[in-house]
């Protein structure tokens, strides 16, 4: 859909050198200024990404102007970690050139799952760009745990100054990974440990696949305990008639219990009514007070999630995986849900179904407001145990804590991004003495011309990418196609630490990222002399000695110099055509 004043928005807010850069690509190296001389107070930037599949990703960078090269020189990159690769070394080896393995400037290392673990090869994978000859070592096992290090969830490289650890973090979805998670997390802990008693500073950057915060979770996503709100209601400044709706609620509680602890899942059929495209879920039924059946709740995925949607006695995981729902949960290993919390918006759906009453929006804010958490007890427990324990810093939260909503990954089937209905999970973290003396703010957060940074409002409009960026349309067919002006949005004159909103058909995950100063990368390194674990990390220079040796064939051009291997990369597409005079 093309809407009116496209282009106008676009001019608007694209910077001019980015828009002159869509004619032709600029790329000089970040940090030298146009005469060549090199700038004497050097910045670093550290951008984190989940692609979700580098090669589809790849495969979209790629057909823009400039493609890779140009995407990490307009971003002013120095360290690019990259999460959810969905990578072999093989794939690594065989489409090096189309992955920008090689890429002027940078070198690339990688973790793979290679499938000796519990999960199929080719899912995770974690690879990590650095400018080149800055990196002295690498590791793809550095949890020194053969069963945690084999799914492809962590890289080390050493900067000199600072270790990199570039996570991506198990999911525990339905609490049966649970066990797997809380073992990986903290073999993590000691790993980063270790660094730093050998000296190093620390920074752990990825998707960690947890919420720090209330507020790095949709309203609606947040846990509730209704005794709780018992607690706070006479001290709420709610007014008369919005008291009395959750004096209903509390005073209707136990018989909402009742009916939940008898709820059942089922499979059901979902089609898509304009194309006849059916899918296969799970839903929540409950027989209400007068006897009718209803569904609590969207279409779930799982049947794993829809067996621990709606419980109010609590779910526990014991150390095999098995999931205890109920008051079989008290005295397991883990606690998935504590025992009386909903989230908000099971806890509305219930109230709206079961009773018949509609919760009014100022008392669904305040509900939220006194959330009881938003991360499952033991992770949260983790992430603490980190941040006040070992004395790291939450980069994102610590610089922009007055921030409203700024999250970093959506559900797109449902297109989430388009309401914010999102959670922040993908993080940046450091020792707190590292971002005193080297962590910046940089510029404000994109806010695609709203006057306030840090609300609600302009964090919608961000990640909309100001307002361009459109839904999935109803009747099928995926996502708009990624078009010029939508995908030359992503990028800033200005480096900050915050959030860098890359376009939702690259991935479901936008970047984060982290600017520091006064910590200048090592260079000149000497890739043959680094130990052969940083080697395993670089499968295609393995490839590439082998092929020397035995004396690749190789295209020379007239004035002597090696040709260049020429790749097909698909036309870029047209600039949006304003149908609106």
């Amino acid at each position: 859909m093309v809407h009116p004043q496209r282009n106008d928005e676009f001019r608007m807010h694209v910077p001019e050198a980015l828009q002159d850069g869509m004619r032709a690509s600029n790329l000089l190296p970040t940090h030298v200024s146009g005469d060549g001389h090199a700038d004497p107070v050097k910045s670093l930037l550290l951008m984190s990404w989940n692609v979700a599949g580098w090669k589809t990703t790849m495969d979209h960078i790629r057909r823009f102007k400039g493609g890779f090269p140009c995407f990490i020189q307009k971003h002013h990159v120095d360290i690019l970690c990259l999460q959810e690769a969905k990578l072999t070394a093989k794939s690594i080896t065989g489409q090096a050139i189309q992955l920008g393995v090689e890429t002027p400037g940078y070198e690339s290392f990688w973790a793979c799952n290679e499938g000796s673990g519990a999960q199929r090869q080719g899912l995770n994978g974690v690879a990590t760009f650095a400018r080149e000859g800055t990196v002295l070592r690498a590791d793809a096992a550095p949890l020194q745990v053969p069963d945690l290090d084999r799914e492809g969830r962590c890289l080390l490289t050493d900067h000199g100054h600072f270790v990199l650890f570039n996570v991506y973090v198990p999911n525990h979805a339905g609490g049966s990974r649970l066990p797997f998670k809380m073992r990986w997390l903290h073999a993590l802990q000691a790993a980063m440990r270790r660094e730093r008693s050998a000296g190093k500073s620390v920074i752990l950057a990825g998707d960690l696949n947890m919420k720090h915060r209330n507020a790095d979770s949709h309203w609606t996503w947040r846990r509730v305990s209704v005794a709780k709100l018992g607690e706070v209601l006479p001290h709420s400044n709610l007014e008369g008639t919005e008291q009395k709706v959750v004096s209903a609620i509390l005073d209707a509680w136990p018989e909402i219990c009742a009916l939940l602890r008898a709820k059942e899942h089922r499979p059901i059929e979902t089609r898509n009514s304009r194309n006849g495209q059916t899918f296969k879920r799970w839903g929540v039924f409950v027989k209400t007070r007068t006897g009718d059946v209803v569904r609590l709740g969207a279409p779930i995925e799982s049947e794993e999630e829809a067996r621990n949607s709606y419980v109010v006695d609590g779910v526990g995981v014991e150390d095999d995986g098995t999931v205890c729902v109920g008051s079989s949960s008290h005295g397991a290993t883990y606690m998935l849900k504590r025992a009386g919390e909903l989230s908000v918006a099971e806890l509305v759906e219930s109230v709206r179904k079961l009773l018949g009453l509609d919760v009014p929006a100022r008392v669904l804010r305040w509900m939220s407001d006194i959330a009881c958490g938003v991360s499952t007890p033991p992770i949260a427990d983790w992430l603490q145990s980190v941040l006040h324990g070992d004395d790291m810093v939450d980069t994102f939260a610590e610089v922009h804590q007055h921030a409203q909503e700024r999250f970093t990954c959506w559900d797109q089937y449902r297109n989430g991004r388009h309401e914010n209905l999102g959670s922040r999970i993908d993080y940046i973290l450091t020792d707190r003495s590292f971002f005193v003396q080297h962590v910046k703010r940089g510029a404000d957060l994109q806010a695609y011309g709203h006057s306030e940074p840090d609300s609600a409002a302009a964090a919608l409009r961000a990640a909309t990418l100001g307002g361009l960026s459109q839904p999935s349309p109803f009747a099928g067919g995926g996502m708009p196609d990624l078009e010029e002006d939508e995908y030359f949005l992503q990028f800033s004159e200005a480096s900050s630490t915050g959030i860098i909103y890359t376009p939702p058909q690259l991935s479901d995950h936008v970047a984060t990222s982290l600017l520091m100063s006064g910590c200048l990368l090592r260079s000149g390194i000497n890739a043959s002399n680094r130990d052969s674990a940083t080697h395993r990390c670089q499968p295609h220079r393995a490839a590439k000695r082998i092929t020397d040796f035995f004396g690749r064939k190789r295209s020379i051009q007239n004035d002597g110099e090696l040709a260049q291997e020429s790749i097909s990369t698909p036309p870029i597409p047209s600039k949006r055509i304003n149908l609106v005079a």
